[in-house]
């Protein structure tokens, strides 16, 4: 669940469209989850009518760099999907990228991978930031990285939480409601970067989403009363540091207050409806 803010100006890469024949057994929201997209995206960009009636051996487009194969080494990055027997250095070796920037660009914490998962591949000789990991339209890439960028210029640790802890960017399906996510190797995040938010607040959002990815890393997956309770203590800190209006804090007291409430324990906790 998060807020908004962030940005200091980068270039995103462009990433041509690819395909995907669809398999035996698969799903809108399977194919998704593989290749680092959503199904809102595949959706659009496939011009489908039902997202529940996709056809075995039908090619589909998948948006935003999002590939089923490996990039060719000279492309520059893009992502690949591990096979069986793959390890790091044999991926690195074949792609030709340096393996700590392979570690660095995934947030990698351990050398285990699985089939299937998908793996950013940085720039040859240079290490994959996170301005590199968004992915959707061009007006979403455009206002996030705008936040990334102020984020950079406004606190340089706190952007270095999200280069570290955040693998993915994709937009939200929920207009006021951001995630973050566990997956191998790393953390998803579903982003609010709306046309009436502010550049701040995106990058607000972004800092609350990556500590939640750096909670996972620690200890797993997490929705609990203590991991909101942290996060947006942290968040609010940061808002009261760099300015934010007295209105967009106090709105925030009050979402602090309603986790703070709630009971001790592991249990998921909803957020607040308010």
């Amino acid at each position: 669940m998060a807020v908004a803010a962030a940005v200091f100006c980068w270039a995103a890469p462009a990433y041509a469209d690819t395909s995907y024949v669809v398999q035996p057994g698969d799903t809108l929201t399977r194919i998704a989850a593989r290749q680092g997209t959503t199904v809102e995206l595949l959706v659009q960009a496939n011009h489908l009518k039902n997202a529940n009636a996709i056809q075995v051996g039908q090619t589909l487009i998948i948006p935003d760099g999002s590939a089923s194969a490996a990039p060719a080494a000279s492309a520059g990055g893009g992502t690949y999907v591990v096979q069986p027997g793959d390890s790091l250095a044999r991926i690195a070796a074949r792609l030709q990228v340096d393996l700590d920037a392979l570690i660095r660009a995934n947030a990698l914490t351990s050398s285990v991978l699985h089939p299937g998962q998908t793996l950013i591949i940085p720039a040859a000789g240079a290490p994959a930031q996170v301005p590199q990991r968004i992915r959707g339209d061009a007006a979403f890439t455009r206002r996030v990285q705008a936040a990334l960028d102020w984020l950079q210029a406004a606190d340089a640790n706190a952007y270095a939480r999200v280069d570290t802890y955040v693998t993915l960017i994709i937009p939200s399906p929920y207009r006021n409601l951001a995630q973050a996510q566990s997956r191998a190797g790393g953390c998803l995040v579903r982003a609010l970067a709306r046309a009436d938010m502010s550049t701040p607040m995106i990058a607000v959002m972004l800092l609350h989403e990556s500590i939640h990815c750096q909670q996972f890393a620690a200890g797993g997956e997490l929705t609990s009363k203590t991991a909101e309770v942290e996060a947006y203590t942290e968040q609010l800190a940061f808002m009261n540091q760099h300015g934010f209006s007295a209105a967009e804090i106090a709105y925030y007291e009050k979402v602090l207050a309603y986790y703070q409430s709630q009971p001790d324990g592991d249990q998921q906790v909803p957020p607040p409806n308010f």
